[in-house]
């Protein structure tokens, strides 16, 4: 039986960034994916500012467009608000940012198996065995939950909370390329075609547009029709051909929880580490990759297991802000158009998108426009 310090299960970017830095840590790791990479991930692929603060290698070439505007819509309304300088994002398809985000932690002396999946963790006082699909044991003395919002770790672990929203998406290739490049400066954001708190999106990559529509909401009757009637919102949409349409669930972070035992530590979605207000995880997927690295190869030098050090470092840089998120959320989705015609209120969402300021000071923003 294989034995590893460090197996992580599941290639998103949490987990390849686990990797990456836990190999150059001087630790066995292992990276075990049920699909063959590069594979196609439902997502909107934006990149906020805050993720190349993040990462200390280039990733320019991966980057279908870079889109320095926002644009606003509501249901009930005609006219778009424009904001042509605010809230930059950077285009990805993620199934090229995964597998180079996987090619970055193989270069660091992880190893990589593809088309493999895990289906048993048994945790035990001095190790954890993972058996595969196929048969295949190995022995890790941490296991790190990569895996997304039905995460097998995170049952394994006892960490079994629901799956919080749902979303659905489609890439939307117009028949004349010119008009990706004719609306390709602003990200758009539609409210008011979902009930409750979600949103719908069209962001414009290469080629084509990512378009979908999510509610934190974890069910929600209608959703393909709902969709639809967002896109008819666009006539730059219309007799394009649709590919990948596709429903996912959306792991809003609920409360600070404990998200690691003695051997097991979950990251990104499979910790429900997603944005309570934007649905946004790359970010905190990556963050908590790079803390997890960390402690793991701290506390394994020094105790040889996990304390909750992490669960606890996690609060204090990630979720421990998400209270307030929530509270925005429960602010904004009351009358989003009203909120999204206050230059001050997209100004503090465009400096929280590069992690100057924390949702605690887009609440207090929010509040003075409320009172306004």
């Amino acid at each position: 039986m294989e034995r590893y310090d460090c197996v992580i299960v599941g290639a998103g970017p949490g987990g390849s960034i686990f990797a990456r830095n836990a190999a150059q840590k001087g630790l066995r790791t292992l990276i075990v994916e049920k699909e063959s990479l590069p594979r196609y991930k439902t997502c909107g692929g934006g990149l906020t500012p805050a993720v190349k603060n993040l990462l200390d290698f280039d990733y320019s070439p991966l980057i279908e467009r870079k889109v320095s505007g926002v644009a606003f819509l509501s249901r009930d309304e005609c006219e778009r608000v424009y904001y042509p300088d605010s809230m930059p994002v950077e285009m990805v398809a993620r199934s090229d940012f995964d597998h180079f985000l996987v090619r970055q932690a193989t270069s660091a002396g992880a190893t990589l198996i593809e088309k493999t999946k895990v289906v048993s963790i048994r945790e035990s006082r001095d190790d954890v065995i993972v058996e595969t699909g196929n048969g295949d044991k190995m022995s890790a003395l941490i296991v790190v939950g990569a895996d997304g919002a039905r995460s097998v770790v995170a049952r394994a672990a006892g960490f079994n909370r629901g799956y919080g929203g749902i979303a659905i998406e489609a890439e939307i290739f117009p028949r004349d390329p010119g008009i990706v490049d004719e609306h390709g400066k602003h990200s758009i954001f539609g409210f008011g075609f979902i009930p409750g708190d979600g949103y719908g999106w069209v962001f414009p990559k290469k080629d084509h547009f990512s378009v979908g529509i999510g509610t934190s909401n974890a069910r929600m009757p209608g959703l393909v029709s709902i969709y639809r009637e967002f896109i008819e919102r666009f006539d730059f949409l219309k007799a394009a051909d649709e590919e990948q349409i596709r429903g996912w669930f959306i792991p809003y972070c609920k409360s600070s929880e404990t998200i690691n035992t003695r051997r097991i530590c979950l990251v990104g979605d499979s910790a429900h580490l997603v944005d309570p207000f934007s649905g946004e995880g790359i970010y905190h997927a990556i963050l908590s990759g790079i803390i997890g690295a960390d402690i793991v190869s701290d506390e394994l030098g020094k105790k040889g297991y996990l304390s909750r050090r992490y669960s606890k470092e996690i609060k204090k840089q990630i979720t421990g802000d998400f209270m307030f998120g929530r509270w925005c959320s429960e602010i904004y989705y009351r009358a989003p158009s009203y909120f999204y015609r206050k230059n001050r209120v997209i100004q503090a969402l465009t400096r929280l998108a590069k992690k100057e300021i924390r949702y605690k000071n887009v609440l207090n923003e929010l509040r003075k426009s409320r009172k306004a």
